[in-house]
């Protein structure tokens, strides 16, 4: 074991893992929370069960308030099962579906376990999990017990992560989580778990109380008023309860990235300043690859295929994408210089961020100058993670089984052969390097309004064999950077100038420069415009090519620039009606999240909704109807699997959405619009492919000098479909309004107003119960 587990520093700062007085503060603040909400809780409880047994006690012994007692206690015991129902619907905190490990199977790694536990002064774990994640976690078993007695610690290890970690690293991630075995705060964590339940369980959930409360409102006007009266009481505990929690979750969550610094400080004194930066380093590719390695066990599932190692898959996905991007070192890590490493940093600082109020963890950037702050030198281990393990072929393929859960008739495939074909997915023309990135993550299209606006409107002059030798420079990739950091930038000021963000520290640096809010627009006005330029210099680009490599199709005989148009045609088309299509769903969603804020739609909102339903409607209407349209050349066709276009979109039998059948309306068009934007993902994809390559067939042929034959009969789009350009997307709502704003306490002005009106009715529903007990008397 000695040779398994790597040296740590060989000195470290007294007190570096002391935690600071900020951690110290916002545990106090989160503890102060948790308790005025428990207080409040148990009060109103309590309050209206003491209330509605003195007045049902009364009733049942009868006298001249009776029905008064009867009415009051029935009031009262309402509202105080309201309250108590949460209390038995808290759930455990990890209903593990993963797999549990003991010391018996693996002694190696839990010894390796045990040993980090003491060192970090850590209690050792109740129960070790392994999940194929790319993570590293504590968790707790939970009930509403554990509101008063502890419970006990488990570790999650993801294999997803030790696929991609070295062997330090991995003792810097687990020391981290022993870091936070050793928190005592961690207990706020566990009890404000517990809270969010009951507090999610009253303000969120509606159940037969609610439904009762309707079927009461609606009845005779003589009885109504007590479903109205009992409804205004239950809408002020829900808002009230949901402001003071609000507080509980801001509090917890500050102290949550106290805790996370603190116990990477934990990992530092045992692992040094290195490893857990370059841990965190690894997990942006270890996530992306992961997902990616999902979606191909998920195709390969669909076809009755299993896969019998996924975190082979995840790491051929490293490689792989690594290649497209041209970045050998893809998922590595930089190295590190031998000069003042202390001064090294492999993250660079955001100019914008989510509100800190809201967030849990501390950008990587804070993070690694909270590590390196006090530098503390250590040798890093680069043996794999996976060393951990007595037999990691036995276990990668154990979690692969356990994942895919493999059925019966999915024959699991050799790795080889699943590897192979995986490769063959990122064999794509568009994929490739020479293409310096440019048809990675951005459309060729969707700046053109027309087909002949993807070519340039003069003709080529110059040799075609020289302009074909000068597309693609090295400089591309240079614009193409270029263009991604503007954007970054504008929506980056954007979202601090609109309140989304905030900017680090509260001031906003942008260039070197300072600046106030009031600035905001002036600069963004400006960003655009650079913006514009750099994304019109590389559309110059993509015209070019469309026009270079036609122009040297008409060179060759048998109809090749004809087919690039209908290629092209194909291109446009796709790519516009998808784009269309999803904006309009996003706008859809846009309303849905506005008009239900409340958690109630009126009849104005109503009109909205079927406003907007109707234009998503007339959309697909328009989709499925110009399918019938559509020519594809045969390559098109072989690739698609499809005999005609009209064949992916089938009949179109959605009914119009209506009031009558907006609710199933609503259930079922995300499946419709989910399918129709798949059939043009899947063309946009294969004419992208089809289209580059015969660019490269003819260019090659021109060069050659030698003739390819006739081209296939052409691909034709339909003469009329949806086209939206860059800017011009449907404006979405950013802001509730007044009345919505006040129910969802959406801004400092509007909670506060809730939570006074909500405490005034709560207020008297309490006097109202301690009048009627001075009346009994």
């Amino acid at each position: 074991m000695e040779n398994m587990y790597p040296p740590g520093p060989a000195s470290v700062p007294e007190n570096l893992t002391r935690p600071t007085a900020g951690y110290k503060q916002k545990a106090w603040l989160a503890m102060a929370g948790l308790a005025l909400f428990v207080t409040l809780y148990f009060f109103l409880a309590g309050w209206f069960s003491w209330i509605a047994s003195k007045r049902l006690y009364a009733a049942y012994l009868g006298g001249d308030d009776v029905l008064f007692n009867a009415i009051a206690g029935a009031l009262a015991a309402f509202l105080a099962l309201f309250l108590l129902k949460a209390l038995f619907f808290v759930k455990h905190g990890h209903e593990s579906g993963d797999i549990e490990i003991t010391p018996q199977q693996e002694p190696q790694l839990f010894e390796f376990l045990y040993r980090l536990a003491d060192e970090a002064g850590a209690p050792r774990p109740h129960r070790v999990f392994l999940s194929p994640r790319v993570n590293a976690a504590v968790f707790y078993d939970l009930s509403i017990i554990n509101l008063i007695f502890p419970s006990k610690k488990n570790l999650e290890i993801g294999l997803g992560l030790v696929n991609v970690l070295t062997l330090g690293e991995m003792k810097a991630v687990l020391a981290h989580e022993f870091g936070h075995f050793a928190q005592r705060s961690m207990a706020v964590g566990r009890w404000v778990y517990v809270a969010h339940q009951i507090a999610a369980y009253i303000i969120a959930e509606r159940d037969m109380f609610d439904n009762f409360l309707r079927g009461l409102s609606r009845f005779d006007l003589r009885i109504a008023w007590i479903g109205w009266l009992l409804s205004l009481i239950v809408w002020s505990i829900r808002s009230l309860l949901d402001t003071v929690f609000s507080l509980v979750v801001m509090a917890q969550r500050a102290l949550s990235r106290e805790m996370e610094l603190q116990a990477d400080l934990v990992a530092v004194s045992l692992t040094g300043s290195d490893a857990l930066v370059h841990a965190l380093h690894r997990l942006q590719a270890a996530d992306e690859a992961w997902d990616r390695a999902l979606h191909f066990v998920g195709g390969e599932l669909s076809e009755k295929r299993g896969v019998k190692d996924i975190f082979a898959v995840q790491s051929r996905v490293i490689e792989s994408i690594g290649k497209i991007l041209d970045k050998p070192d893809y998922g590595c890590v930089p190295l590190l210089p031998e000069a003042n490493p202390e001064a090294h940093r492999v993250f660079k600082s955001a100019l914008a961020q989510p509100p800190r109020m809201w967030a849990t963890h501390p950008e990587n950037s804070e993070r690694e100058n909270n590590a390196k702050r006090v530098y503390v030198a250590a040798p890093l281990d680069e043996r794999s993670a996976w060393e951990l393990f007595s037999d990691p072929a036995a276990m990668k393929a154990q979690m692969s089984a356990h994942l895919i859960r493999l059925e019966e008739e999915a024959e699991p495939a050799d790795i080889q052969e699943s590897l192979l074909k995986l490769d063959n997915q990122f064999d794509r023309a568009y994929l490739n390097p020479v293409y310096r990135g440019v048809y990675l993550g951005r459309s060729v299209v969707r700046n053109a309004e027309t087909v002949d606006d993807l070519y340039d409107k003069k003709p080529i002059t110059n040799a075609i064999n020289t302009e074909l030798d000068a597309l693609y420079p090295e400089t591309l990739t240079v614009d193409l950077e270029r263009l991604r950091n503007l954007e970054e930038e504008r929506v980056s000021l954007q979202a601090v100038y609109d309140k989304v963000f905030t900017a680090p520290g509260g001031v906003i640096r942008h260039r070197g420069q300072e600046l106030k809010r009031a600035e905001l627009p002036g600069v963004i006005a400006e960003l655009e415009k650079e913006v514009q330029d750099a994304r019109e210099r590389i559309c110059r680009h993509d015209r070019r090519c469309r026009s270079v490599f036609r122009a040297a199709a008409k060179r060759l005989s048998g109809g090749w620039d004809v087919y690039l148009t209908g290629l092209a045609a194909m291109l446009h088309y796709a790519d516009h009606s998808e784009a269309n299509l999803r904006d309009a769903q996003g706008l859809m969603a846009n309303v849905v999240a506005v008009i239900t804020a409340d958690r109630n739609v009126s009849s104005r909102e109503l009109k909205r909704l079927l406003v907007v339903t109707e234009e998503v409607y007339q959309i697909l209407r328009l989709d499925f109807a110009v399918a019938a349209e559509v020519t594809l050349d045969a390559t098109l066709s072989e690739k698609l699997g499809l005999s005609s276009w009209s064949e992916a979109f089938g009949e179109f039998k959605l009914p119009p959405p209506s009031k009558n059948n907006i609710n199933e309306w609503m259930q079922a068009i995300d499946s419709w619009i989910n399918s129709a934007a798949g059939c043009f993902s899947a063309l946009k994809h294969a004419a992208l492919e089809q289209l580059l390559f015969t660019e490269a067939k003819v260019a090659q042929s021109l060069k050659d000098g030698e003739q390819i034959g006739e081209a296939p009969k052409p691909s034709r789009a339909p003469a009329k479909y949806s086209v939206l350009l860059p800017g011009a997307e449907r404006k979405r709502q950013k802001r509730l309004g007044l009345w919505d704003r006040f129910q969802t306490a959406d801004g400092v002005a509007p909670a506060l107003a809730r939570f006074i009106i909500a405490l005034a009715i709560v207020g008297a529903a309490l006097g109202a119960g301690q009048f009627a007990e001075l009346l009994a008397r």
